[in-house]
C-alpha cells in the first residue's frame, strides 16, 4: 500500500505540472515514473504488477469509448490508406535502424511495432483541446487511431504466442477477430438498440458500461487472449453517439485515477543502466519525427485532404502509442526482451508525446505548408472583379450560390473538400480547392477585389485571417459563439450567429445590399456581435 500511496502522490503532482505548463500528461506521469526509478522508490514486483494490469485494463477500455467508426464513414479509404501505409513504412524504418543499432531479429520486431503506431490519448486530447474532433483532418486522424490501434492489439497477441507455434498464433487472432465481430454487432445493432427503447438513467448506463468491461475481460480469459484486446473491445462498443459522451463523463475521475497511477508505475519500471539506452531512445524519436509527418501528408493528399490537413494530420500523429508501452511488457513477460529494451520503448514513448504540443500547432503548419513543394503558385488569378466568394460551402451552402447566382453575380467557391469541389465542378460553379484562410488561395481568388466574401469556417482564428486580407471588402462570417463574433466584429467583419434569429437578419441584410445590385460599401448593421 505504501508503494500505491507513493505513485498516487507522484500522480498528482504530474497532473498539475501537466496543467501549469499545458503539456501532455502521460509523458509527463512516465518521467516521473522514471525518477521513482532511478531514486530506488519503486514499488515491489507484485504490488507494481498488480497496478499495470488493473489501470491498464481501464485505460485501454476507456481508450476505445473515443473512437467511433461513424465519425470517419465518408473517409474509409483515406483513414485505411493513412492508417496501414503509416504503419508499414515507419515500422520497417524502425525495424531496421534497431538492426543497425544491434537488436537481434525478434527484439527488432518489438521495436518496430512500438515504433509503428501513434497515441489514442494523446491525439484525442489534443483534438478535443483545439475543439478540432470533427474537421475531416480530425476525423481522418481518430479513424487512423482506431485502425492502428486494432493492428497492435493483433501483433501484440500474435508476438506474446511467438514460442508457441504457428497454430497457436493463428488461434489467438482468430479468437481476437471473433471477439471483435461480436464488438462490432453490439455496437452496430444492440446498444443503439437500447439507448432508443430503454433510454438507461445515469446509474443504469454506468452499469451497463462495467458490466461490458468485465464481459469482454472474462471472454479475454476464456479465449486465452490478453484482457486488453478484450478491454479495447469493449470500449469499441460504448463508442456509439450519444452514450459515448455520457459514459466518457461517468468515467472521467476514474479514468484520470487509473491514468496516473498507472503511467507512473510503467515509468518506475524503466532502467537506467547505460547512457547507450538514452541515445537509442533517441534515435528512435528521431525516426518518428522525422518519417511520420511526410508519410502521412503524402497519403492524405493523395486520398483528397487539402495541403493544410494533411500536414496537420502528420504532426499530430508523430508520437508513439501507449499501446506501444504494452507491448514492450508483453515482449519482457514472453522473454523476448530485456528491461533494457522496454527502456528504450518507454523513453521513445515520454519523449515523442511531450513534444506533440510544441510541433501540432498552427505555426509550424503555415511554416511547412510555405515550404510544400507541391503546393499550387499564387499567380493563377481567375480575372473575376465585384464577385462575390463563398469560403467552406460544405454540404448546405449551395442555396447562397443559388441566390447569388440568380442576381447576376459572379461566385468563386472556396473549399477544401474534395467531394464539394466535384460536386461544384458538375454543376459548373467557379470553385478552387484549398484552404480558404491562405493568403496565396486568397489572392489566387481575387478576394482583394470582389463584392462580398461569406465564410463559413469551423476556426474562429482562420476567420479573422480572411477579414483582415480582404481589407475593405465585407466578411460575412458564420459564428458559433458569441465571444468568436465579437473579435470577428472588432476586426471588421460581420458576424453571423448560427440561430434562426441572425439568419433572419443576415438575409434581410442580402436582400437590401446585394439583390438591388449596389456595390456594398458600407458596414452592414450590427446584427451578429450578440446572442440572440
Amino acid at each position: 500500500m505504501n508503494g500505491l500511496a507513493l505513485l498516487l502522490v507522484i500522480g498528482a503532482v504530474g497532473y498539475g505540472l501537466a496543467q501549469r505548463f499545458r503539456l501532455p500528461v502521460i509523458p509527463l506521469l512516465l518521467v516521473s515514473g522514471f525518477a521513482v526509478s532511478i531514486a530506488g522508490l519503486a514499488p515491489g514486483h507484485g504490488e507494481s504488477r498488480f497496478i499495470l494490469d488493473f489501470g491498464l485494463s481501464f485505460l485501454v477500455f476507456t481508450a476505445g469509448i473515443e473512437l467511433n467508426p461513424r465519425r470517419f464513414l465518408r473517409q474509409t479509404r483515406p483513414v485505411l490508406w493513412v492508417a496501414v501505409g503509416q504503419f508499414a513504412l515507419v515500422g520497417l524504418a524502425a525495424f531496421g535502424v534497431a538492426r543497425w543499432m544491434g537488436f537481434a531479429t525478434v527484439p527488432g520486431l518489438y521495436m518496430g511495432f512500438a515504433t509503428a503506431a501513434s497515441s489514442t490519448l494523446v491525439v484525442v486530447r489534443q483534438l478535443k483541446s483545439r475543439q478540432q474532433m470533427f474537421e475531416p483532418f480530425g476525423r481522418l486522424v481518430t479513424g487512423v487511431l482506431l485502425v492502428q490501434d486494432l493492428i497492435l492489439i493483433l501483433v501484440i497477441v500474435v508476438l506474446g504466442r511467438l514460442g508457441d507455434g504457428a497454430v497457436a498464433m493463428a488461434a489467438s487472432s482468430g479468437s481476437v477477430l471473433a471477439l471483435a465481430a461480436a464488438a462490432v454487432l453490439l455496437h452496430w445493432r444492440v446498444l443503439p438498440w437500447i439507448e432508443r427503447t430503454i433510454r438507461p438513467d445515469e446509474e443504469t448506463l454506468l452499469m451497463i458500461a462495467l458490466a461490458l468491461l468485465f464481459v469482454f475481460l472474462a471472454a479475454s480469459h476464456a479465449l486465452a487472449i490478453p484482457p486488453i484486446a478484450g478491454a479495447f473491445l469493449a470500449g469499441f462498443v460504448l463508442s456509439v453517439f450519444p452514450i459515448n459522451g455520457l459514459v466518457r463523463g461517468l468515467l472521467g475521475s476514474l479514468a484520470e485515477f487509473f491514468q496516473a497511477i498507472f503511467f507512473v508505475a510503467l515509468g518506475s519500471l524503466a532502467v537506467f543502466s547505460s547512457p547507450w539506452i538514452v541515445v537509442q531512445a533517441l534515435g528512435f524519436s528521431l525516426l518518428v519525427l522525422l518519417i511520420t509527418p511526410p508519410v502521412v501528408t503524402l497519403l492524405a493528399e493523395w486520398k483528397g485532404l487539402s495541403s493544410r490537413s494533411a500536414i496537420e494530420s502528420g504532426l499530430l500523429l508523430a508520437q508513439t502509442s501507449e499501446l506501444s508501452l504494452v507491448l514492450g511488457l508483453v515482449g519482457v513477460a514472453a522473454g523476448h526482451l530485456d528491461m533494457e529494451s522496454f527502456s528504450v520503448i518507454a523513453l521513445t514513448c515520454a519523449a515523442t508525446m511531450i513534444l506533440t504540443p510544441f510541433l501540432a500547432t498552427d505555426r509550424i503548419t503555415w511554416k511547412l505548408l510555405h515550404r510544400h513543394p507541391g503546393r499550387q503558385a499564387s499567380d493563377g488569378f481567375f480575372g473575376f472583379q465585384a464577385h462575390a466568394i463563398i469560403i467552406g460551402l460544405g454540404s448546405s451552402g449551395m442555396w447562397v450560390v443559388r441566390e447569388l447566382q440568380s442576381a447576376g453575380h459572379h461566385v468563386l467557391v472556396i473549399d477544401d473538400d474534395t467531394s464539394v469541389i466535384a460536386n461544384c465542378e458538375r454543376n459548373r460553379i467557379a470553385c478552387l480547392r484549398g484552404d480558404g484562410s491562405d493568403p496565396r488561395v486568397l489572392r489566387r481568388a481575387g478576394a482583394k477585389d470582389a463584392r462580398l466574401i461569406v465564410a463559413s469556417l469551423p476556426r474562429p482564428a482562420d476567420v479573422l485571417k480572411i477579414v483582415r486580407f480582404a481589407d475593405d471588402v465585407p466578411v460575412v462570417a458564420r459564428v458559433f459563439d458569441a465571444g468568436d463574433a465579437r473579435e470577428v466584429e472588432e476586426a471588421g467583419g460581420f458576424p453571423v450567429l448560427s440561430s434562426e434569429a441572425a439568419l433572419e437578419k443576415f438575409l434581410e441584410w442580402f436582400d437590401k445590399n446585394l439583390l438591388l445590385g449596389d456595390r456594398v460599401s458600407q458596414r452592414c448593421p450590427k446584427s451578429g456581435g450578440s446572442a440572440h
